[in-house]
């Protein structure tokens, strides 16, 4: 119904940008995925997961095809015979012994050895053509949880990322602000000293800088964890990483509606997709059940090779072939209660997967929501950013020609760096929805990610 989603044209930057990318030499996107290819735990445990999974269809499978057989034994035996009276003293062998009394029986011992081989071909199983169909939905869910398991690892990479580069930001931001206090507290010092100044004056530069204390040791602590965080989905990397350039291209989603996306959410996210396979093989699984306590037909063919000692018989073969049919007409009520159990199952799969397509709806939408309201939020930082520094200008001549308070001065320099913090984490934050957008729409690739790079830049350009 909504197949023609799947031409939406590609969420991304600019296509003359990704013609001509700024290359850098440090930690990239791209070769962090390829690290994490191999080493993040929950991709890999998402590759077992499948490759577990997708063996139930060639187990399926088996039921269909011939099935072939042999065994073996070999036994010590005694055999007894009826004797007769005229006829006993004549029909004693080696192995053969004659108990007291006419009309008794004739005991004979001796070896006998048996081979038998038998092959089968079932000709008609509705449980294990159910199976086969369940099989199929289960192998084909496993795959699209597997693909989704892969997306999950772009954006996770790209995330934990740019919790470093913002936490970078926010560590060289705090420092840069705790160091302008530490001016203005000396230069109010001074003024003090030289009573140019009041002593107030100093005291509120004090707090001011006091405060810068926590926020620089916050900051650390959050780029120590942001840095631990790639660590364990990629494993040893240099922390030394590639920045985001500070103006980067501002691409609105396309197509424009949100009803799109959300369409193609509810459609062809991974998620939703395995959920609703699942749904799929649960209905199988009912028929299986029933299955069970339905007549199946066989073609069995079988031969096997006697050998013993003449005292049993001697020696003696036997082959056949024919058509099995087998109806099991009452199993204790097991086969009730498998399907009654197998219904259950199939409406608890409706329901994950109702709750799978809501979930990508509503992700969908933020994420929409967050890359259109993130164009506007970085304006607006950055538009703050300027309106910051020309405040703090403002302010500080104000404070030299006596028509401002040093309060007003530390107020602006707060605000300032408050908005260059509102600022660099904006840009991650639109970056982050541009590609939680596409994971939802089942659009995620590694390209996106080289997407991104082409917005890092070293920092000695």
């Amino acid at each position: 119904m909504l197949r023609y989603l799947t031409t939406l044209t590609a969420l991304a930057v600019p296509i003359a940008l990704l013609m001509h990318p700024v290359r850098c030499d440090g930690n990239e996107l791209e070769r962090l995925y390829e690290l994490a290819l191999s080493h993040d735990a929950t991709l890999q445990a998402a590759t077992f997961e499948r490759a577990a999974d997708i063996e139930v269809r060639p187990q399926a499978l088996s039921a269909l095809l011939p099935q072939l057989g042999a065994s073996a034994s070999a036994n010590r035996e005694r055999a007894g015979f009826e004797a007769e009276p005229v006829t006993i003293g004549n029909s004693l062998g080696a192995d053969c012994a004659l108990a007291a009394g006419v009309g008794s029986m004739q005991r004979c011992y001796g070896n006998a050895q048996q081979l038998e081989l038998t092959l089968s071909q079932t000709l008609w199983s509705y449980e294990a053509y159910s199976r086969l169909k369940e099989a199929d939905f289960q192998a084909a869910a496993a795959e699209a949880s597997f693909r989704g398991a892969q997306q999950s690892l772009v954006l996770r990479v790209a995330q934990a990322y740019f919790a470093i580069l913002a936490a970078s930001d926010q560590l060289a931001t705090n420092l840069a602000e705790r160091e302008a206090f530490a001016t203005l507290l000396k230069q109010a010092q001074v003024r003090e000293q030289t009573g140019v100044g009041p002593r107030s004056d100093a005291q509120q530069a004090q707090a001011f800088y006091d405060a810068t204390d926590e926020t620089v040791i916050d900051a650390r602590n959050a780029l120590d964890d942001a840095n631990l965080a790639l660590t364990e989905i990629v494993g040893t990397h240099d922390e030394n990483i590639v920045p985001l350039r500070e103006n980067i291209p501002l691409a609105s989603p396309e197509p424009a509606s949100v009803s799109d996306w959300v369409a193609s959410a509810r459609q062809d996210n991974l998620d939703v997709r395995a959920a609703e396979l699942k749904v799929e093989a649960a209905a199988r699984d009912i028929g299986a059940q029933r299955g069970r306590a339905l007549p199946t037909f066989s073609l069995i063919g079988s031969s096997s090779r006697l050998a013993q000692d003449e005292a049993l018989g001697g020696n003696q073969s036997l082959d056949s072939v024919g058509v099995a049919f087998n109806w099991p007409l009452f199993q204790g009520g097991a086969v009730a209660s498998a399907v009654r159990q197998s219904r259950a199952l199939y409406r608890q799969s409706q329901a994950l997967f109702d709750g799978a397509q809501r979930d990508a709806e509503r992700l969908a939408r933020a994420a929409y929501r967050g890359v259109v309201s993130g164009i506007e939020r970085i304006a607006a930082a950055q538009r703050a950013v300027e309106s910051g520094s020309n405040a703090v200008e403002a302010s500080r001549r104000n404070v030299e020609f006596g028509t401002g308070t040093e309060f007003d001065l530390l107020n602006a320099q707060n605000n300032y760096y408050a908005a260059r913090r509102a600022f660099a984490q904006a840009r991650y934050d639109y970056l982050t929805n541009l590609l939680t957008l596409k994971q939802q729409a089942g659009r995620l690739g590694q390209r996106d990610l080289a997407a991104v790079d082409a917005l890092l830049v070293d920092r000695g350009t």
